[in-house]
């Protein structure tokens, strides 16, 4: 009688063979495969249309407005501010942006776009942002922070860009 172990080593042999058979080697490249057929994307439309989207979040932000900035993350989306857990999805990311503009009281806010690349439906942006914030607290003073941040942006089916991904910290040594 034959042992289970040889049995099973046999079965894997035979396995292995016929897998290898069955492969077969692929001349496409992955990105080019996942975007045949897709035109190229007009990266300095989409970096305008972000940077268009940065000066409507800016006026948002000195107005307080959380219901405008929200509308600038899909509903997949990630917010992961420095010094926080992740907001998930827009009613987390509404509590989150509420939360900070009411503590802060923003009077200044500059986003700077430093770059932005496109790959089919996708842009991710790195920049800059500088804040001046006034605490709620009595006879505190205001502070400047310079951050650096990624943003990842998906295209909608109507064309427009929206944030998927969001995280930024600042540039200030820890305290």
């Amino acid at each position: 009688m034959r042992s289970p172990r040889y049995s099973i080593v046999a079965l894997l042999a035979l396995a292995a063979c016929t897998t290898k058979e069955a492969r077969r080697p692929d001349s496409t490249a992955p990105a080019t495969a996942t975007l045949a057929g897709s035109p190229a994307p007009d990266v300095a439309a989409v970096r305008q249309a972000i940077e268009a989207a940065g000066t409507r979040f800016s006026a948002a932000v000195l107005k307080g407005d959380s219901a405008t900035l929200v509308s600038f993350y899909a509903d997949d989306a990630i917010l992961m501010p420095a010094n926080m857990k992740a907001a998930r999805g827009h009613d987390a990311i509404a509590k989150a942006l509420s939360g900070l503009i009411a503590s802060m009281h923003p009077s200044s806010f500059k986003l700077q776009t430093q770059d932005v690349i496109v790959s089919g439906d996708y842009a991710i942006e790195t920049g800059s942002l500088e804040i001046t914030t006034h605490p709620a607290r009595q006879g505190a003073k205001p502070s400047q922070d310079v951050e650096k941040y990624v943003a990842v942006w998906k295209k909608q089916a109507d064309g427009s860009y929206k944030l998927l991904r969001d995280i930024s910290n600042s540039d200030e040594p820890m305290r």
